[in-house]
């Protein structure tokens, strides 16, 4: 993909009988054409300076180049030409269009102004804008140069034809473009491509490397995912986004889960966010240390769980949360507290090695809802703490007791349903099973223990005390 402007050839052939290609390596012989209705008019200054102005049509070609003005004049002590109305530049692959073009002769740059419209003609790209400066390659500037202030809008193309790509379009207060692939904007900076949306403060985009840097509170949105971060990085290949890493402080929302993580790592395929990686990154670019009894590195939340580990796998075949994935040092507990009177063991949690949650699929939960958590499983190390009602579908399931599970093993897995344990299986393990207290009958919390005959076998002493129940 080129961005190229020759602009310096549109004046410099108006002022020079013999001129060079920016490159410096090829010459041509200026041709000005006139018209019959074209006029020329030479002025003395009071300083001194001459003038010439040409009015009612100004045309010249330098070998394949051509331009045309509607008027000019040209400054010849201050080496300045000024062109005014209809400004129109082309050669073979680029098109300029401007209302007016001022050319620096001692400095060799161009600068266009008033509805600016450069155009690739080969591949499609432009640039439109109030203004653009152009810095030409020559002897002494080894890499042309262009600069659009005031907002410039930019439309990367591929190809042509069939074979076009999709374009990538960016705004930004401030546009700086080196040689043929380097754009650097910055100030309130906006790239869109198809369902990809990125904001940020400064942007850097790489063309030959296809890499696409964003700075300054830079977000990034695609299918339904937010992505943040103090730095993203959007890798392309074939003109293709595949990746957008994140670092550090990296965050990311989408389908009613939460992510955080020093490092964030997002893989794309047919422009639908597929997987999402959280971890710790490397210690050079988040500024992690590790320590003794620090905090995992990544955070999920759902609309049910919170979920932590040293690192978290987010997968999305096709766009839908399928999988997450928790490795190291993985806990999953519930947002809110099922007995909310007991702080202590009012949550259900689930610890391991690892920890997968299984989602139902998007179009099982029903068109623009989150997908729903239905399992989670632990490996390694597994223990889980979890209360079951007796009739959770029941007119008041608030108003009843729960029974309180604590169970060991190798692997554990919860079955869920709305975010609550509807029961759990257990492999090589052993647990405890503590049911509810029965119903108070004196109005408050208190155990009443009924009165009994002394002699009465069947009465359950004062001391009595409620046994643990061991539940594999």
């Amino acid at each position: 993909m080129r961005l190229l402007i020759a602009s310096t050839m549109l004046t410099l052939c108006l002022c020079q009988a013999s001129a060079a290609w920016a490159q410096g390596e090829r010459t041509c012989s200026l041709e000005l054409i006139t018209t019959p209705g074209t006029i020329s008019h030479m002025v003395t200054l009071p300083s001194g300076e001459r003038r010439v102005d040409i009015s009612r049509g100004v045309e010249a070609t330098c070998g394949v180049m051509w331009v045309r003005a509607d008027s000019a004049s040209w400054y010849e002590g201050r080496g300045i030409l000024y062109m005014f109305g209809n400004v129109q530049f082309r050669d073979p692959s680029r098109t300029l269009n401007s209302e007016r073009a001022t050319y620096y002769q001692n400095e060799d740059w161009v600068r266009a102004e008033g509805n600016v419209r450069l155009t690739d003609t080969a591949e499609g790209s432009t640039l439109t804008g109030p203004q653009l400066d152009y810095y030409p390659q020559n002897e002494f500037r080894l890499v042309e140069r262009m600069y659009a202030p005031q907002r410039p809008h930019i439309v990367f193309r591929s190809g042509s034809g069939e074979a076009a790509g999709q374009a990538f379009e960016v705004d930004a207060d401030r546009v700086h473009i080196y040689g043929d692939s380097l754009i650097a904007g910055s100030g309130n900076v906006v790239a869109v491509r198809g369902e990809l949306n990125a904001f940020g403060d400064s942007l850097h985009f790489d063309t030959a490397l296809e890499e696409l840097w964003l700075l300054g509170d830079p977000r990034v949105e695609a299918q339904g995912t937010n992505l943040e971060g103090d730095t993203v990085l959007v890798l392309l290949e074939a003109e293709q986004v595949r990746e957008i890493h994140s670092w550090p402080n990296g965050s990311a929302r989408g389908d009613g889960v939460g992510l955080a993580a020093p490092y964030l790592r997002m893989f794309v395929e047919e422009e639908e966010v597929t997987r999402t990686v959280a971890s710790a990154g490397a210690a050079e670019r988040t500024g992690v240390v590790d320590s003794a009894g620090r905090a995992p590195w990544a955070r999920s939340e759902s609309n049910e769980y919170i979920l932590v580990a040293d690192s978290i796998d987010i997968l999305r075949p096709g766009g839908s949360l399928q999988q997450v994935i928790a490795v190291q040092r993985a806990r999953a507990n519930t947002r809110e507290m099922v007995e909310p009177a007991d702080s202590l063991l009012g949550t259900d949690w689930l610890v391991g090695d690892t920890i997968t949650g299984y989602f139902t699929a998007a179009e099982a939960s029903g068109a623009g809802q989150d997908a729903e958590l239905e399992r989670l499983v632990a490996s390694g190390s597994a223990r889980a703490l979890y209360h079951v009602r007796d009739d959770p579908a029941g007119a008041d399931p608030a108003l009843q007791e729960a029974a309180l599970n604590y169970v060991i093993g190798r692997i554990v897995t919860l079955q869920l349903e709305g975010g609550a344990v509807q029961g759990a299986e257990v492999i090589l393990g052993t647990g405890l099973y503590l049911e509810p207290l029965p119903a108070a009958t004196n109005g408050d919390s208190t155990l009443v223990v009924p009165e009994v005959a002394p002699n009465d076998s069947s009465a359950v002493p004062p001391d009595t005390t409620i046994t643990l129940g061991a539940r594999s």
